[in-house]
């Protein structure tokens, strides 16, 4: 079992999903959620995608040393099988994400490119009939509208799902280490 100075590191290592799922969850739903933050948040967004799932790993690989050593390999309590599970699918969720996030924020990267491709040009004629056509020559842009709010709210329900995950997960933790303890 891993430790750091006599105590087992899945203690302290499970604080790391913790803030860094809850940063992805908060900064993920602002950059889907609110179009003038994506420039300022994307790369801490994007970043925290990598990160949050590998502290989850982490924290697993820490739970299984610790509860073998604790009750034998194979021969764990029925809770802490269910936080163990709890956890792996948080890790699942959280896997899931990245392709979906990263196609959004492709997605997302053409549309300003094609918006800044377009404040520069000149407005269009009207046409024969007196109507005006539309401001933009970017041929993808209503399938890019439509595509990426399908994968915006597929990442926006994954960020919820990982948030309920991460809540299960220490709901479970914290009723084995704490249930009972403090009575009213």
């Amino acid at each position: 079992m891993t430790t750091i100075l006599d105590l087992p590191l899945h203690p302290l290592a499970v604080h790391a999903p913790i803030i860094f799922v809850a940063l992805l969850v908060l900064l993920g739903a602002a950059y889907l959620l609110i179009p003038p933050l994506r420039q300022r948040v994307g790369w801490a967004a994007a970043i925290l995608v990598f990160v949050a799932p590998a502290t989850v790993y982490g924290s697993i690989l820490t739970g299984q040393q610790f509860a073998d050593f604790t009750y034998g390999a194979g021969k764990w309590p029925d809770e802490v099988q269910q936080h163990h599970d709890n956890a792996y699918w948080l890790l699942w969720t959280l896997l899931a994400l990245i392709p979906v996030w990263f196609l959004f924020a492709g997605l997302d990267r053409g549309r300003r490119a094609a918006l800044l491709r377009n404040g520069d040009a000149p407005k269009p004629a009207p046409s024969e009939d007196g109507e005006t056509a539309s401001g933009s020559d970017d041929p993808a842009a209503g399938g890019r509208k439509v595509i990426m709010f399908v994968i915006g709210l597929i990442a926006l329900a994954l960020l919820g799902l990982a948030a309920w995950w991460l809540f299960q997960t220490g709901h479970t933790g914290a009723e084995m280490v704490w249930g009972g303890v403090v009575q009213q």
